[in-house]
């Protein structure tokens, strides 16, 4: 398969990439979202993929020996992976691809650059939309731990989004370790817990209202809490760009 590029403006023939190797799991989302998932021959363990792709030793670290034994024809790598490792890649003849991802911006612009890379067609993306505000609220990874996201995520736009004021964006460090008194003090009206696995609203405000000082809050007691898919906001891939609807819808039906 090949596709035509413009080389200062001639025409010319480059090979289509048929083997992928994804070294991000948002990289891995993309491709798989642009229906390109059947070109990936190996993925980090930390991917959502099919059981028979090959997961790379080393994940994001891979070393370069290991990818190349994947005979790749293209591989995808975040800032994450050491220059090192990109430089000994380069050096043993294998394309390698740098895509830097911290906005929702970035993940449209990402989207469309991976398309062109893949010979796809460039897809239909969800644009920015500002909900009308539903009050403060706070993003909890755990609903019994601290870790939250601030300002300079992509989770922060989500919620920005979704007309949620982040608490957690006063503290002004990206991914902040809240304590049990800033919360309490800040009192939000919404407490959106990303949960890693398929716990339901009713578990997540269970341990909420037996936590020794959670329960006390507002939110809490009138059981204004939401469960989010963690994967969205810890990872800025695909179901990041419609996450704001979701989130306003959710809160809005309450």
């Amino acid at each position: 398969m090949v596709t035509t590029l413009l080389c200062k403006g001639v025409a010319v023939a480059a090979e289509v990439p048929q083997r992928v190797v994804s070294l991000a799991p948002n990289l891995t989302g993309m491709v798989t979202a642009l229906g390109a998932g059947n070109r990936l021959v190996g993925v980090t363990p930390f991917c959502q993929a099919p059981a028979n792709i090959i997961r790379v030793t080393g994940g994001i670290q891979a070393e370069a020996e290991t990818v190349l034994a994947l005979a790749p024809d293209l591989v995808l790598v975040t800032p994450l992976t050491s220059m090192a490792t990109r430089w000994q890649m380069a050096h043993l003849g294998l394309r390698v691809e740098v895509v830097d991802i911290q906005s929702l911006e970035d993940i449209r612009r990402a989207m469309l650059q991976l398309a062109h890379w893949l010979g796809v067609a460039e897809p239909a993306l969800p644009r920015s939309h500002a909900y009308p505000s539903v009050g403060t609220g706070v993003l909890l990874f755990g609903a019994d731990t601290g870790y939250s996201a601030g300002r300079g995520t992509h989770a922060n736009e989500i919620l920005r989004e979704a007309g949620i004021s982040n608490i957690a964006a006063e503290l002004g460090t990206p991914w902040p370790m809240l304590n049990e008194e800033f919360i309490l003090s800040r009192e939000p009206d919404w407490i959106l817990v990303a949960d890693f696995g398929n716990a339901s609203t009713e578990k997540v405000l269970t341990i909420l209202r037996t936590h020794p000082i959670r329960r006390y809050l507002r939110a809490v007691r009138e059981g204004r809490v939401i469960t989010v898919p963690a994967s969205v906001f810890s990872v800025p891939g695909p179901a990041a760009l419609e996450a704001a609807q979701s989130l306003h819808k959710a809160i809005s039906t309450r």
